[in-house]
Protein backbone atom coordinates (compact mmCIF):
# COMPACT_ATOMS: atom_id res chain seq x y z
CA UNK A 1 0.00 0.00 0.00
CA UNK A 2 1.44 3.34 -1.16
CA UNK A 3 2.22 5.70 1.77
CA UNK A 4 0.54 9.41 0.39
CA UNK A 5 3.34 12.22 0.89
CA UNK A 6 2.51 14.47 3.73
CA UNK A 7 3.26 18.07 2.63
CA UNK A 8 6.27 19.23 0.90
CA UNK A 9 7.29 22.09 2.47
CA UNK A 10 5.23 25.63 4.48
CA UNK A 11 5.24 28.96 3.34
CA UNK A 12 7.18 30.85 6.36
CA UNK A 13 4.22 33.39 6.55
CA UNK A 14 1.65 30.72 6.61
CA UNK A 15 -2.32 32.06 5.02
CA UNK A 16 -5.00 32.24 7.76
CA UNK A 17 -8.12 31.54 6.31
CA UNK A 18 -10.41 34.93 7.25
CA UNK A 19 -13.09 35.32 9.47
CA UNK A 20 -14.98 37.96 9.39
CA UNK A 21 -17.68 39.11 11.61
CA UNK A 22 -21.00 39.50 9.46
CA UNK A 23 -23.55 37.17 8.81
CA UNK A 24 -25.48 36.58 5.98
CA UNK A 25 -28.59 34.55 5.26
CA UNK A 26 -28.40 31.07 3.39
CA UNK A 27 -30.14 32.86 0.42
CA UNK A 28 -26.96 35.07 -0.43
CA UNK A 29 -24.65 31.99 -0.87
CA UNK A 30 -26.72 30.30 -3.65
CA UNK A 31 -26.13 30.44 -7.25
CA UNK A 32 -27.93 28.98 -10.19
CA UNK A 33 -27.47 27.05 -13.16
CA UNK A 34 -30.02 25.38 -15.09
CA UNK A 35 -31.52 21.91 -15.37
CA UNK A 36 -32.63 20.32 -18.45
CA UNK A 37 -33.81 16.78 -18.38
CA UNK A 38 -30.52 15.36 -16.30
CA UNK A 39 -27.39 17.66 -15.43
CA UNK A 40 -23.65 15.94 -15.90
CA UNK A 41 -21.04 16.99 -13.89
CA UNK A 42 -16.92 16.36 -14.79
CA UNK A 43 -15.09 16.19 -11.71
CA UNK A 44 -11.26 16.89 -11.92
CA UNK A 45 -9.52 16.37 -8.73
CA UNK A 46 -5.62 16.95 -7.17
CA UNK A 47 -4.34 18.45 -10.51
CA UNK A 48 -1.47 20.17 -7.90
CA UNK A 49 0.10 22.72 -11.04
CA UNK A 50 3.16 24.31 -10.22
CA UNK A 51 5.43 26.88 -11.87
CA UNK A 52 8.14 24.64 -12.78
CA UNK A 53 5.84 21.73 -14.61
CA UNK A 54 5.52 21.42 -18.23
CA UNK A 55 2.23 22.89 -18.07
CA UNK A 56 1.51 22.64 -21.74
CA UNK A 57 1.79 18.75 -21.11
CA UNK A 58 -0.49 18.81 -18.23
CA UNK A 59 -2.70 21.39 -20.01
CA UNK A 60 -3.48 18.81 -23.14
CA UNK A 61 -3.82 15.89 -20.88
CA UNK A 62 -6.80 17.69 -18.95
CA UNK A 63 -8.24 18.98 -22.74
CA UNK A 64 -7.95 15.25 -23.70
CA UNK A 65 -10.46 14.39 -20.66
CA UNK A 66 -12.52 16.94 -20.92
CA UNK A 67 -13.12 16.71 -25.06
CA UNK A 68 -13.88 12.94 -24.03
CA UNK A 69 -16.39 13.53 -21.02
CA UNK A 70 -17.76 16.24 -23.32
CA UNK A 71 -17.93 13.97 -26.66
CA UNK A 72 -21.89 14.23 -26.69
CA UNK A 73 -21.31 17.86 -25.43
CA UNK A 74 -23.45 16.93 -22.39
CA UNK A 75 -21.37 18.21 -19.65
CA UNK A 76 -23.05 20.80 -18.17
CA UNK A 77 -20.80 21.67 -15.02
CA UNK A 78 -16.50 20.92 -14.50
CA UNK A 79 -15.65 20.54 -10.47
CA UNK A 80 -12.26 20.82 -9.62
CA UNK A 81 -11.81 19.14 -5.76
CA UNK A 82 -9.16 20.63 -4.39
CA UNK A 83 -5.16 20.49 -4.59
CA UNK A 84 -5.32 22.68 -7.62
CA UNK A 85 -1.93 24.24 -7.25
CA UNK A 86 1.17 23.39 -5.74
CA UNK A 87 4.40 25.37 -5.56
CA UNK A 88 2.29 28.15 -8.02
CA UNK A 89 2.23 32.18 -8.91
CA UNK A 90 0.09 34.22 -9.68
CA UNK A 91 0.71 33.65 -13.34
CA UNK A 92 0.06 30.53 -13.04
CA UNK A 93 -3.02 30.16 -10.93
CA UNK A 94 -4.06 32.73 -13.98
CA UNK A 95 -3.51 30.59 -16.96
CA UNK A 96 -5.27 27.44 -14.65
CA UNK A 97 -8.58 29.37 -14.76
CA UNK A 98 -8.12 30.88 -17.99
CA UNK A 99 -7.63 27.60 -19.67
CA UNK A 100 -10.90 26.39 -18.00
CA UNK A 101 -12.78 29.55 -18.83
CA UNK A 102 -11.68 28.55 -22.55
CA UNK A 103 -13.50 25.09 -22.27
CA UNK A 104 -17.00 26.89 -22.98
CA UNK A 105 -18.29 24.99 -19.66
CA UNK A 106 -19.13 26.27 -16.33
CA UNK A 107 -16.71 25.43 -14.14
CA UNK A 108 -16.18 25.82 -10.33
CA UNK A 109 -13.63 24.56 -7.91
CA UNK A 110 -13.08 23.92 -4.19
CA UNK A 111 -9.41 24.17 -2.58
CA UNK A 112 -7.26 21.52 -0.52
CA UNK A 113 -4.63 21.87 1.46
CA UNK A 114 -2.15 21.67 -0.97
CA UNK A 115 -3.63 25.44 -1.84
CA UNK A 116 -1.76 26.84 0.52
CA UNK A 117 1.32 25.91 -0.46
CA UNK A 118 1.65 28.47 -3.13
CA UNK A 119 3.00 31.96 -3.78
CA UNK A 120 0.15 33.60 -2.81
CA UNK A 121 -2.39 33.98 0.16
CA UNK A 122 -6.04 31.75 -0.52
CA UNK A 123 -7.72 35.10 0.31
CA UNK A 124 -5.79 35.72 -3.44
CA UNK A 125 -7.45 32.72 -5.37
CA UNK A 126 -10.72 33.82 -3.43
CA UNK A 127 -10.92 37.39 -4.80
CA UNK A 128 -9.58 36.24 -8.69
CA UNK A 129 -12.68 33.38 -8.46
CA UNK A 130 -14.98 35.92 -7.09
CA UNK A 131 -14.00 38.10 -9.71
CA UNK A 132 -14.58 35.34 -12.89
CA UNK A 133 -18.13 34.81 -11.06
CA UNK A 134 -18.86 38.33 -11.59
CA UNK A 135 -17.86 38.65 -15.06
CA UNK A 136 -19.86 35.38 -16.20
CA UNK A 137 -23.03 37.24 -14.74
CA UNK A 138 -22.39 40.21 -16.46
CA UNK A 139 -20.55 40.32 -19.85
CA UNK A 140 -20.23 35.97 -20.26
CA UNK A 141 -16.22 36.66 -20.58
CA UNK A 142 -15.82 34.22 -18.25
CA UNK A 143 -17.13 30.72 -17.14
CA UNK A 144 -16.55 30.28 -13.41
CA UNK A 145 -19.29 29.71 -11.01
CA UNK A 146 -17.91 30.38 -7.61
CA UNK A 147 -19.18 33.00 -4.50
CA UNK A 148 -17.40 33.45 -1.12
CA UNK A 149 -17.89 36.38 1.21
CA UNK A 150 -14.19 37.61 2.68
CA UNK A 151 -16.19 39.26 5.73
CA UNK A 152 -18.36 36.67 6.65
CA UNK A 153 -17.98 34.50 9.71
CA UNK A 154 -17.84 31.45 8.15
CA UNK A 155 -14.95 29.38 7.93
CA UNK A 156 -13.63 28.65 4.85
CA UNK A 157 -13.03 30.37 1.60
CA UNK A 158 -15.53 28.57 -0.84
CA UNK A 159 -18.35 27.68 0.98
CA UNK A 160 -21.52 28.00 -1.62
CA UNK A 161 -24.21 26.01 -3.20
CA UNK A 162 -25.46 25.80 -6.68
CA UNK A 163 -28.71 25.92 -7.09
CA UNK A 164 -30.09 23.32 -10.32
CA UNK A 165 -33.07 25.57 -11.71
CA UNK A 166 -35.90 23.41 -13.57
CA UNK A 167 -38.35 26.29 -14.16
CA UNK A 168 -39.01 28.25 -10.87
CA UNK A 169 -37.73 25.00 -8.84
CA UNK A 170 -34.89 23.32 -7.88
CA UNK A 171 -34.60 20.53 -8.18
CA UNK A 172 -31.10 19.10 -6.98
CA UNK A 173 -28.53 21.21 -4.98
CA UNK A 174 -25.04 21.13 -5.42
CA UNK A 175 -22.79 22.54 -2.26
CA UNK A 176 -19.04 23.51 -2.48
CA UNK A 177 -17.53 23.50 1.16
CA UNK A 178 -14.02 24.15 2.06
CA UNK A 179 -12.33 21.02 4.17
CA UNK A 180 -9.84 23.75 5.30
CA UNK A 181 -6.12 22.84 5.05
CA UNK A 182 -3.94 21.72 8.35
CA UNK A 183 -4.17 22.06 12.13
CA UNK A 184 -1.97 22.78 14.31
CA UNK A 185 -4.09 22.63 18.05
CA UNK A 186 -3.72 19.46 19.72
CA UNK A 187 -1.95 17.51 16.80
CA UNK A 188 0.00 18.49 13.73
CA UNK A 189 -1.89 16.88 10.51
CA UNK A 190 -5.12 17.20 8.27
CA UNK A 191 -7.78 20.18 9.39
CA UNK A 192 -11.62 19.67 9.31
CA UNK A 193 -15.31 21.16 9.11
CA UNK A 194 -15.48 23.69 11.48
CA UNK A 195 -18.41 24.32 13.80
CA UNK A 196 -19.63 27.78 11.52
CA UNK A 197 -19.48 25.19 8.74
CA UNK A 198 -21.56 22.97 10.24
CA UNK A 199 -24.04 25.33 11.23
CA UNK A 200 -24.13 27.49 7.73
CA UNK A 201 -25.03 23.72 6.08
CA UNK A 202 -27.62 22.99 8.87
CA UNK A 203 -29.42 26.68 7.73
CA UNK A 204 -28.52 25.94 4.05
CA UNK A 205 -30.56 23.22 4.03
CA UNK A 206 -32.99 24.40 6.37
CA UNK A 207 -33.90 27.60 4.25
CA UNK A 208 -33.61 25.42 0.91
CA UNK A 209 -36.42 23.33 1.69
CA UNK A 210 -39.05 26.22 3.19
CA UNK A 211 -37.98 27.83 0.02
CA UNK A 212 -38.24 25.66 -2.77
CA UNK A 213 -40.11 22.87 -1.32
CA UNK A 214 -42.55 23.03 1.14
CA UNK A 215 -40.44 22.51 4.01
CA UNK A 216 -39.08 19.02 2.70
CA UNK A 217 -35.13 18.32 2.04
CA UNK A 218 -33.62 19.16 -1.17
CA UNK A 219 -31.23 16.25 -2.39
CA UNK A 220 -28.17 17.17 -2.35
CA UNK A 221 -24.65 16.57 -3.56
CA UNK A 222 -21.59 17.85 -1.91
CA UNK A 223 -17.89 18.41 -3.20
CA UNK A 224 -14.50 19.34 -0.95
CA UNK A 225 -11.18 17.65 -0.73
CA UNK A 226 -10.33 15.73 2.41
CA UNK A 227 -12.55 13.30 3.37
CA UNK A 228 -14.56 13.17 6.29
CA UNK A 229 -13.37 11.39 9.38
CA UNK A 230 -16.19 7.87 8.51
CA UNK A 231 -13.97 7.53 5.61
CA UNK A 232 -12.82 4.24 6.97
CA UNK A 233 -15.73 3.49 8.41
CA UNK A 234 -17.42 4.05 4.96
CA UNK A 235 -15.14 1.55 3.17
CA UNK A 236 -15.04 -1.12 6.07
CA UNK A 237 -18.52 -1.21 7.57
CA UNK A 238 -20.28 0.45 4.34
CA UNK A 239 -21.55 -0.88 1.21
CA UNK A 240 -19.18 -0.74 -0.87
CA UNK A 241 -20.02 -0.44 -4.73
CA UNK A 242 -17.13 0.57 -6.17
CA UNK A 243 -13.98 -1.23 -5.31
CA UNK A 244 -11.32 0.40 -7.86
CA UNK A 245 -10.64 -0.74 -11.34
CA UNK A 246 -9.52 -4.26 -10.48
CA UNK A 247 -11.78 -4.89 -7.94
CA UNK A 248 -11.62 -6.85 -4.69
CA UNK A 249 -10.04 -4.03 -2.47
CA UNK A 250 -7.86 -2.30 -5.23
CA UNK A 251 -9.67 0.85 -4.44
CA UNK A 252 -8.28 1.66 -0.98
CA UNK A 253 -4.60 1.35 -2.48
CA UNK A 254 -3.59 3.72 0.16
CA UNK A 255 -4.12 4.59 3.83
CA UNK A 256 -7.06 7.08 3.97
CA UNK A 257 -6.07 10.59 5.37
CA UNK A 258 -9.26 12.03 7.05
CA UNK A 259 -8.11 14.35 9.77
CA UNK A 260 -7.85 13.11 13.08
CA UNK A 261 -10.89 15.35 14.66
CA UNK A 262 -14.48 14.16 14.19
CA UNK A 263 -16.35 17.52 13.64
CA UNK A 264 -19.53 15.50 13.97
CA UNK A 265 -20.22 17.04 10.87
CA UNK A 266 -21.48 13.41 9.37
CA UNK A 267 -23.85 12.84 12.12
CA UNK A 268 -25.39 16.48 10.74
CA UNK A 269 -25.46 15.38 7.27
CA UNK A 270 -27.20 11.71 7.79
CA UNK A 271 -29.74 13.67 10.26
CA UNK A 272 -30.91 16.64 7.65
CA UNK A 273 -31.31 13.84 4.95
CA UNK A 274 -30.57 16.13 2.36
CA UNK A 275 -27.27 15.14 0.91
CA UNK A 276 -27.54 11.86 -0.92
CA UNK A 277 -23.71 11.80 -2.26
CA UNK A 278 -20.15 13.51 -1.29
CA UNK A 279 -17.46 13.93 -3.70
CA UNK A 280 -13.66 14.68 -2.64
CA UNK A 281 -9.84 13.66 -3.66
CA UNK A 282 -7.17 14.40 -1.58
CA UNK A 283 -6.00 10.43 -1.29
CA UNK A 284 -4.45 9.93 -4.39
CA UNK A 285 -4.44 6.36 -5.77
CA UNK A 286 -8.28 5.37 -3.62
CA UNK A 287 -10.84 5.63 -5.90
CA UNK A 288 -13.75 3.54 -3.97
CA UNK A 289 -17.27 4.62 -3.71
CA UNK A 290 -19.11 3.69 -0.55
CA UNK A 291 -22.49 4.35 0.85
CA UNK A 292 -22.70 4.29 4.86
CA UNK A 293 -25.90 5.22 6.55
CA UNK A 294 -27.60 6.22 3.38
CA UNK A 295 -24.85 8.84 2.01
CA UNK A 296 -22.35 7.69 -0.71
CA UNK A 297 -18.68 8.31 0.03
CA UNK A 298 -16.95 8.89 -3.69
CA UNK A 299 -12.90 9.40 -4.67
CA UNK A 300 -12.50 11.17 -7.83
CA UNK A 301 -9.76 10.08 -10.13
CA UNK A 302 -6.48 12.17 -10.02
CA UNK A 303 -5.74 14.14 -13.05
CA UNK A 304 -2.39 15.04 -13.76
CA UNK A 305 0.65 13.04 -12.86
CA UNK A 306 1.69 15.80 -10.73
CA UNK A 307 3.27 14.38 -7.00
CA UNK A 308 2.46 10.83 -6.49
CA UNK A 309 0.02 8.65 -8.87
CA UNK A 310 -0.31 5.34 -10.17
CA UNK A 311 -0.44 5.26 -13.75
CA UNK A 312 -3.36 3.21 -14.61
CA UNK A 313 -5.74 5.46 -12.09
CA UNK A 314 -5.01 8.99 -14.15
CA UNK A 315 -8.37 10.78 -15.55
CA UNK A 316 -12.21 12.10 -14.74
CA UNK A 317 -14.86 10.59 -13.44
CA UNK A 318 -18.73 12.07 -14.45
CA UNK A 319 -21.45 12.01 -12.24
CA UNK A 320 -24.88 12.24 -14.49
CA UNK A 321 -28.27 13.37 -12.28
CA UNK A 322 -31.01 12.00 -13.36
CA UNK A 323 -34.90 13.02 -13.02
CA UNK A 324 -35.58 10.61 -10.23
CA UNK A 325 -32.68 12.17 -8.38
CA UNK A 326 -30.70 9.21 -9.07
CA UNK A 327 -26.72 9.28 -9.97
CA UNK A 328 -24.59 7.60 -12.63
CA UNK A 329 -21.01 7.71 -11.67
CA UNK A 330 -18.86 7.00 -14.53
CA UNK A 331 -14.90 6.53 -14.26
CA UNK A 332 -12.79 7.39 -17.19
CA UNK A 333 -8.96 6.65 -17.14
CA UNK A 334 -6.11 7.93 -19.45
CA UNK A 335 -2.16 8.06 -19.46
CA UNK A 336 0.20 10.82 -21.01
CA UNK A 337 1.03 8.90 -23.62
CA UNK A 338 -2.35 10.23 -25.18
CA UNK A 339 -0.64 13.36 -25.35
CA UNK A 340 3.16 13.20 -24.99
Amino acid sequence: MKKRLFPLFFVAAMSLTACGQKSYSPSDYMLELDYTGTFKILQLTDTHISDKDDQDLHYAFLETLIKDANKNDDVNLIVITGDLFTFAGKTTARKFFDFFDKQGIPWTVVFGNHDEQTYFPVEWMTKQLNQRNYKRLQDHSSSCVFHDYEDDSVRGNCNFAINLKKGGAVTDQLIMMDSNRYNFGGYFGYDYFKESQIKWYENLVKETADTFNSGNPVNSLMFYHIPLFEINDAYEKGTVIYDGRNGAGDGRREDCCPPKTNSGFFETIVSKGSTKAMFFGHDHVNTFEADYEGVKFCYGIKSTNRIYYDPDLLGYQTIEIKDDHSLEIVRSFHTYSEVE
